[in-house]
């Protein structure tokens, strides 16, 4: 102990302990810079810094941006690097990968969509991964093929979708457009509104008038896509819902019947069709809306609220389908207070992003 004390007192011995701190720092910095630079960002990552690194070029080149006329736009990674916007991807991660980047203008946004193609990884849309994970079944629980439409169908379905900070269910697929029906999860993370409340001159009724196109309804749904998800629209997919009106005994579910009638003007938020309610259930006594066993396997009943449908009663000028407590679907005046169960479609040539379509783990898309 006596040599060490002798050694720190000694001149030397001071300035050897200086370098050795210093080469000790040195080292560290080193192994910081080398490991800064030799960091590797995951697939997902590299997905999100295409995408943002195209946001930017497009910023300062707008003529190159896809427009009204041009709708549609593809750009490599290889032009981003050239131009400075990134990095080449072989410092970006470990493994070979290409880019292509389609952008398209829809609902006056751009829509961005880096597809990657790796050696070990490939970019896969929302729709085929969804599809990839549910293969069609005939019975049970499960994706059917029904209608021209892929739907899910029974109580037993991941089909829970993580979309704009909200929880959804799908409800169907379109597999010509990939187009994803979504409806809310949750009936209480929605407003408790009435349908109509209208004086009915036919009925000589102050419960409401059943046409949708002409509703109160119709425009609180309007306010609540304003409110709620315009800044979500470059994913979503405007549409016309089907407002065709309903006869208790009809049993045809092939959507014909709604879908005879659909409004003018293309919406982004709407309710489901009583007839998408009905599918969901595996049951084969549910056929018409007065069939109660429609509340059996069907993973669209929810205990903890009443929800309006978009779907009218043909017979009654001042109804309306609703679903109750119990599943049971139900004939209602309009003008009855009941939760709005937000309907939306999504594109599901959106990029996925993770999730297995549990409530745990829900699908994502970018």
């Amino acid at each position: 102990m006596n040599k060490v004390k002798d050694f720190l007192r000694d001149k030397k011995g001071k300035q050897m302990m200086i370098l050795l701190g210093i080469f000790l720092i040195l080292i560290i910095v080193v192994v910081i810079i080398i490991f800064m630079i030799g960091k590797k960002v995951t697939y997902s990552e590299l997905e999100n810094k295409l995408y943002f690194a195209t946001q930017q070029f497009l910023k300062e080149n707008p003529t190159l941006a896809p427009n009204m006329e041009n709708t549609v736009v593809t750009f490599t990674a290889e032009e981003l690097v050239n131009r400075k916007y990134i990095k080449p991807l072989n410092k970006l991660i470990s493994d070979q990968c290409s880019a292509e980047i389609t952008v398209k203008y829809v609902n006056d946004t751009m829509q961005i969509k880096p597809f990657l193609s790796c050696d070990k990884y490939e970019s896969q849309t929302f729709f085929d991964k969804i599809l990839s994970d549910n293969p069609v079944v005939t019975s049970s629980s499960g994706l059917y093929d029904l209608n021209e439409s892929l739907v899910f169908r029974g109580d037993r379905v991941n089909n829970f979708v993580r979309f704009h900070d909200v929880i959804w269910r799908i409800v169907k697929m379109d597999p010509v457009t990939n187009q994803v029906v979504l409806i809310l999860d949750n009936v209480k993370e929605t407003s408790n509104d009435i349908w109509d409340n209208r004086y009915n001159t036919v009925e000589d009724s102050r419960h409401g008038i059943n046409d949708f196109s002409v509703s109160v309804i119709r425009y609180t749904l309007d306010e609540i896509f304003h409110s709620k998800f315009e800044n979500a629209k470059s994913r979503m997919v405007s549409f016309h819902p089907c407002i065709g009106k309903r006869s208790a005994e009809e049993s045809n579910n092939d959507g014909s019947i709604e879908c005879s009638y659909q409004l003018e003007d293309e919406v982004f938020v709407s309710l489901l069709p009583v007839n998408d309610y009905i599918n969901v259930s595996t049951d084969y006594q549910c056929n018409t809306v007065n069939d109660r066993a429609c509340s059996n396997y069907n993973y669209l009943v929810a205990k903890s609220g009443k929800w309006w449908t978009i779907t009218a009663d043909g017979s009654k000028g001042t109804k309306v389908y609703g679903i109750n407590y119990n599943g049971e679907i139900n004939s209602d005046y309009a003008d009855v207070k009941r939760f709005l169960r937000y309907t939306i479609i999504v594109d599901g040539t959106n990029i996925y992003q993770q999730g297995n379509g549990t409530l745990e783990n829900p699908y994502m898309m970018k």
